[in-house]
């Protein structure tokens, strides 16, 4: 009997791990998967513009364009920054920066675009909310009584705007005398003695202070600083410039003299985290290279795979320079297309490749046994290329938050106690939200990248490698069914299969220590060159 293609009934498990993540209030107003994931690659760039730059403002900001149309849409309440959907800009002035009232709120809004060369052509300024809790802050310790209320912040906002106190009162719907009395109370708490003097300096103190966050360049390699958190000496933080410029960062991890393993990491994260990674490379005699492709970026118009050939080239140049051995080539989940096109095009130096928790190919998800959340945004995919950016922009704006990456992740794998356990694990250790968080903000456009390679022809690569295979799957694997991945096994010549009984689909962190021992059980090959 054929395998028949799944029958979609109801929420697809893509809207079902939404409705289950957000809160009940955000999750009805979503609309239509079609909608959600509606795109456009302009509105991609606002995205990318504004966590790129401003990801570490304290303050919640947007962008809008000259006919102050808010160009960043937010997505997930609490997590993003959702400010009002139009904001008129003042005349310009010399210092490029205003404060308006906007539905009784203060926003501070700047307009000099110049000082970021890669901003979008459509976006006119940055605006940022100044909420009422945040006014004393300005004034520094010395305020002791400084909660304003409602009233009087709203008051306060409207004279910072440029209005005068008579205009102020008639705006707000009171009289002239009860908004003078009010100015002393304000005077009183925020310690002025006039009202010229307190709007002068809370003015100076507000513009200082958010343009020293704006301005605030992103910092470069913030990846290496994190990784370096988290490994401490255990890391060697190599970079090496290869042709046309290109500095590639590796990381170096185990024995530095043992056989090198070249690991292609998933979209989650690019480390291992367990207390025993590093001592147990060394035990058995490993070298652990890491290039954190996420963090390589992607600048003009390439496609996917032409930047996966680019950043492979560059890879195989670092090798060159950094190993004297031929290299165990590892991929994990959406690593395994990149060690797959790695190993083809690098068969002279490539002593055997490793797959651990491989997709179903994109082909085989149109007649899968089972349907999983990755099929259905493979199809989807195959019939409309351009969704790339609206999942991209969901899953970005999920790991941006913790207790929305958690709570999606634990969705995914409710079906699998050994990946929930994992997941629980993950998240008490102290930078792996981190590790989200720097992807989904430094890092946005490469999220696109892996929803292409993932569903790129992979399998086609492994007609081509010529070095041995070894597949290692996880039982409970709610994505990926081992036995579809043990028939892959056994149609190529030599390759083999291992099932890791007590594993899903995060294997390589649950059963760390077998596949370590799995990589020094393979026998060395004195015939791959590095010529």
């Amino acid at each position: 009997m054929t395998d028949q293609k799944p029958v979609q009934t109801g929420r697809t498990q893509f809207m079902a791990t939404l409705d289950d993540v957000l809160p009940q209030t955000r999750a009805v107003t979503l609309g239509s998967e079609a909608a959600l994931l509606k795109r456009s690659e302009q509105q991609a760039s606002y995205e990318r513009f504004l966590h790129w730059h401003f990801a570490r403002v304290s303050y919640p900001l947007n962008l809008y364009d000259r006919d102050g149309q808010r160009l960043v849409e937010g997505l997930l309440e609490g997590s993003e920054n959702i400010l009002p959907d139009h904001i008129v800009m003042p005349a310009p002035n010399a210092a490029g920066s205003h404060f308006v009232v906007v539905d009784a709120q203060l926003f501070f809004l700047f307009d000099r675009l110049d000082r970021w060369p890669d901003a979008p052509a459509d976006v006119a300024f940055v605006a940022i909310e100044v909420a009422r809790d945040r006014i004393p802050g300005f004034l520094g310790d010395e305020v002791p009584d400084s909660d304003l209320t409602k009233s009087e912040y709203e008051l306060l906002a409207h004279l910072l705007s440029g209005l005068d106190l008579k205009t102020a009162a008639e705006v707000l719907g009171a009289s002239y005398d009860t908004k003078r009395k009010q100015v002393q109370v304000l005077l009183s708490k925020l310690g002025s003695r006039s009202q010229n003097a307190l709007l002068r300096r809370l003015s100076i103190e507000i513009t200082s202070r958010l343009l020293d966050e704006l301005l605030l360049h992103p910092e470069r390699n913030k990846e290496t600083a994190l990784v370096r958190r988290q490994f401490g000496r255990d890391v060697v933080v190599n970079r090496i410039s290869v042709g046309e410029g290109i500095e590639v960062p590796i990381w170096d991890f185990g024995d530095r003299q043992g056989q090198p393993v070249l690991y292609f990491h998933s979209m989650l994260c690019p480390t291992i985290y367990r207390d025993d990674f590093s001592e147990s490379l060394k035990q058995n005699g490993l070298r652990w290279l890491v290039v954190p492709r996420h963090f390589l970026g992607f600048g003009g118009t390439q496609s996917a795979a032409q930047r996966m050939a680019h950043v492979s080239a560059a890879i195989r140049a670092t090798l060159d320079y950094l190993c004297d051995q031929p290299v165990i080539c590892l991929g994990e989940s959406a690593g395994v297309s990149w060690a797959l096109h790695f190993s083809r095009h690098n068969a002279d130096i490539v002593n055997h490749l490793m797959l651990v928790s491989t997709p179903q190919p994109a082909y085989a998800w149109e007649t899968a046994r089972t349907t999983s959340i990755y099929a259905e945004l493979s199809l989807r995919l195959k019939r409309n290329p351009q969704v790339i950016t609206g999942l991209a922009r969901v899953y970005n704006a999920l790991a941006r938050s913790n207790r929305f990456a958690q709570k999606g992740l634990n969705h995914l794998y409710r079906n699998a106690p050994a990946d929930l356990a994992e997941v629980e694990r993950l998240f008490t250790q102290d930078t792996f939200a981190d590790w989200l968080q720097l992807i989904a903000n430094e890092a946005a456009m490469s999220s696109m990248d892996e929803f292409q390679n993932i569903n790129r022809n992979w399998a086609a690569d492994l007609k081509h490698v010529s070095c041995g295979i070894s597949f290692l799957q996880g039982a409970q694997d709610p994505f990926f069914p081992p036995d579809e991945i043990a028939e892959m096994a056994r149609s190529l010549p030599g390759a083999s299969f291992e099932l890791l009984e007590e594993a899903g689909h995060l294997a390589m962190g649950a059963e760390f220590p077998k596949i370590v021992a799995h990589l020094a059980r393979i026998p060395h090959d004195s015939t791959a060159s590095t010529a």
